[in-house]
């Protein structure tokens, strides 16, 4: 069975590293780790605008996310939707990302000072996982659905 709403938001809360799918300008995909913080169904990351990622993201807002266990029994959810930029609140969030992945005040400084770091938001429009410890490889065989109620 797909993980339930209380089983998503505890992996979730982990800080663990995320896998951001793009697709370029000209059609190629390209994924990148990032940090995220997950509250309320809503997925937040941050970028620089003139970095490739953030430039993906401008010219087709259509992205991924994928987070995942690396160790027995494998764990993971997908997350599918548009990404939008926050429009309030970005240093708040900067900096609970920030410490989340234990990094602080000395990247939260340089962060803030940076005139195109924004953080975006992604509200799925579908949402994936899945928990072999359980067995679920064998639902994902028989080709049954492992959306997740969010």
């Amino acid at each position: 069975m797909p993980l339930s709403k209380a089983e998503l938001e505890k992996f979730l809360q982990e800080p663990r590293i995320a896998h951001l799918a793009t697709v370029s300008k000209k059609g190629k995909p390209r994924a990148n780790p990032i940090w995220y913080a997950y509250q309320n169904g809503v997925f937040y990351f941050t970028t620089r605008l003139r970095w490739l990622k953030g430039q993906h993201i401008k010219s087709n807002p259509a992205i991924a996310l994928s987070i995942a266990t690396d160790v027995r029994p494998y764990v993971a959810v997908c997350a599918f939707g548009n990404a939008q930029t926050l429009r309030e609140d970005r240093d708040d969030w900067l900096k609970k990302i920030s410490f989340r992945y234990g990094e602080g005040r000395e990247w939260l400084a340089e962060a803030v000072r940076q005139p195109d770091r924004v953080v975006m938001f992604l509200k799925p429009d579908r949402v994936l996982s899945w928990n072999y410890g359980r067995g679920d490889w064998e639902r994902q065989e028989k080709g049954e659905s492992m959306a997740t109620p969010t």
